[in-house]
């Protein structure tokens, strides 16, 4: 399952350019592992229209300090993040700003070895009861989540529907040649 994980979060932090609506001010996943390994090479195709990518890229993360760290790529890419098993192939992926004082959180579903799909979490695919809970009033449509479990309820909400417009990240071992 660790070769699994690593994928994902791969592919998940790579789509940290597509807009998430779940966030805290203190990270929530607190105990990653380097489930990806030490370093890969994520290739994100996103803003699909008529099944084309509107935008390619690539970036490199490397581990350091309990966390991924991009070591090259664009800056719209996930500066750093981690990710842990939500399901046997959801992740969930918790990236932060430049000053690590905003939290964001994303969902990964490998479709295949090395192929995922990444979205944010988003609260509206909670019951009303539960948004309403967990988020409150918010008219700003950004749910700031405190807790553990408040994130993962939300997450296991968008993981049950369908993912919409997701980015699809393509995770390579950073020691294999191209």
């Amino acid at each position: 399952m660790s070769r699994k994980f690593f994928r994902i979060v791969t592919a998940i932090i790579a789509a940290l350019t597509l807009s998430a609506c779940v966030e805290s001010q203190t990270p929530l996943i607190t105990d990653a592992k380097p489930l990806l390994g030490m370093h890969f090479i994520v290739n994100l195709y996103e803003d699909f229209a008529d099944n084309k990518a509107g935008n390619v890229h690539s970036s490199v993360y490397q581990w350091k300090n309990g966390q991924y760290i991009r070591a090259y790529g664009q800056a719209r890419d996930a500066k750093r993040f981690v990710a842990e098993p939500l399901s046997d192939s959801d992740f969930v992926i918790q990236s932060s700003d430049e000053q690590n004082k905003r939290y964001v959180y994303w969902i990964g579903r490998r479709l295949t070895p090395g192929i995922y799909s990444i979205v944010g979490i988003e609260e509206l695919d909670a019951n009303d009861a539960t948004r309403k809970a967990v988020c409150g009033d918010r008219a700003d449509g950004i749910c700031e989540v405190t807790t553990r479990d408040q994130l993962l309820t939300l997450a296991r909400a968008t993981a049950a529907k369908p993912l919409r417009n997701p980015a699809i990240a393509v995770v390579l071992n950073a020691g294999a040649s191209f």
